[in-house]
């Protein structure tokens, strides 16, 4: 996730399991959606609550963890013989806690990463933690499900082309609306979710039944995961809420409201540096598909599970973490072998498959000559990058060729992917002579 402002709380967190025991803590949410929480733990399993010297929870605003430490730990006792900690082992399941606002949050999957003995009654640990849902306190063994979520991405304005209340869309208030269809009985997200609104700038889901965060996760990663494709960059999530029917707020009149919870987790893709989105740079922007959006993003989610492995792959390459250019090269050559291994069936050469992938796309590469020395430099490459046959040493691209090979290979990714989500051949041409990226990638 885009954390732009690190987000640093403190707070009292608490077993489920154990309510009474309450320690003091900070946590801190950075950029990546990296979460920790560092506790400071008494070794008679945290402050009694009913005890007088236990600090307010509405003075946590002007304390600092010295003087939760100093002025309000010191004078409880401790039990005698007692070593057991906040945490019994290296992993818990959830903690729970209260923060400064009043805020109520759950943390979930917690691992004590370090710990360090700061005297004899004291005991400072820091957990990373998996996950983080502020504005609840769930039970313990409570799901966390939701109806409506809503989250929004990185350069979806521009995408869009959403700049201040102008929109080129024919629909109302602003608002597109996508109707998810039934990809598969297995999937009941896509079958059961009624719309997904994009609506400056964000997608809202929206749900009669509940769902658990890791079914939304999977979706909200293949809608982010769309947009970096179309725009050429890996944008990341920037914002999660959701609410759930089961916690609502009461006003004393009678009336409810669902509590909004916000959301944070080490989401993907993501990229250290925040991407500069360029529109000449992108594949495409919404315009270019507003009157078929529904069917072309529907296409997206279904081809996205069909070709798993080779949209993994394809996303891998693309976010720059390989330390060597070879893995890059090897990990796209695996993806466009896996990509047709989908389409036919196993046992077909390596050779003959590249020359079905280009098969669709010949004249975007090319002359016959060009063509041949495209698939015979990958060929050679990858056999000798799998094989280390010295045979092949002098005869693999290297440095700048092999860079330009991946670029090459890149291209014949997202010509299938384009191909997979709708776009015919002529738009595909048209989408090739006007992309300035790919028209870069085919000229190296």
């Amino acid at each position: 996730m885009r954390i732009k402002e690190e987000f640093k709380r403190k707070g009292f967190f608490w077993l489920p399991s154990a309510p009474d025991k309450k320690v003091p803590g900070t946590l801190t949410i950075s950029d990546g959606g990296i979460i920790n929480l560092e506790i400071v733990e008494l070794l008679d399993d945290g402050i009694d609550v009913s005890c007088d010297s236990a600090p307010d929870i509405k003075d946590l605003e002007t304390l600092s963890i010295s003087d939760l430490e100093t002025n309000h730990l010191q004078t409880v006792e401790l039990l005698e013989n007692r070593t057991d900690t906040f945490f019994n082992d290296n992993w818990t399941e959830r903690i729970v806690g209260i923060i400064e606002g009043d805020k109520n949050v759950t943390l979930d999957g917690c691992f004590l990463k370090t710990e360090s003995p700061t005297g004899k009654r004291l005991l400072k640990s820091l957990s990373v933690v998996d996950k983080v849902f502020i504005g609840v306190a769930y039970e313990q063994d409570e799901i966390a499900r939701f109806n409506i979520l809503t989250f929004s991405v990185e350069g979806l304005v521009e995408w869009l082309g959403i700049f201040p209340k102008k929109v080129e869309c024919k629909s109302e208030e602003d608002i597109v609306t996508i109707s998810y269809q039934q990809q598969s009985a297995n999937i009941l997200l896509y079958s059961e979710l009624d719309n997904c609104k994009i609506q400056k700038p964000y997608f809202k889901l929206v749900s009669e039944d509940a769902y658990e965060l890791d079914e939304l996760v999977s979706f909200i990663r293949k809608i982010t995961e769309f947009l970096c494709f179309v725009m050429n960059k890996t944008v990341s999530v920037e914002s999660i809420r959701a609410t759930s029917k089961d916690h609502v707020r009461d006003d004393g009149k009678g009336n409810t409201t669902p509590i909004p919870v916000n959301i944070y987790y080490e989401s993907f893709p993501y990229s250290e540096d925040e991407p500069k989105i360029n529109l000449p740079k992108m594949l495409f922007g919404f315009k270019e598909i507003q009157n078929d959006a529904e069917k072309k993003i529907n296409n997206w989610i279904k081809n996205s599970e069909k070709f798993a492995d080779a949209f993994r792959l394809y996303f891998l390459a693309k976010a720059g973490t390989q330390t060597y250019l070879e893995e890059k090269f090897l990990t796209l050559a695996q993806g466009l072998e896996a990509y047709h291994q989908r389409i036919k069936s196993k046992g077909t050469k390596f050779e003959n498959r590249l020359n079905k992938i280009i098969e669709p796309f010949e004249d975007i590469f090319g002359t016959n000559e060009k063509r041949q020395a495209l698939i015979d430099s990958i060929i050679v490459t990858r056999n000798y990058l799998t094989h280390y046959d010295l045979s092949l040493k002098q005869k693999a691209a290297k440095g700048k060729d092999l860079w330009i090979l991946c670029l090459k290979m890149e291209v014949l990714f997202e010509l299938h992917f384009l191909k997979l989500i709708g776009f015919s051949e002529e738009e595909i041409q048209s989408i090739v002579d006007n992309c300035y990226d790919l028209q870069r990638k085919l000229k190296s």
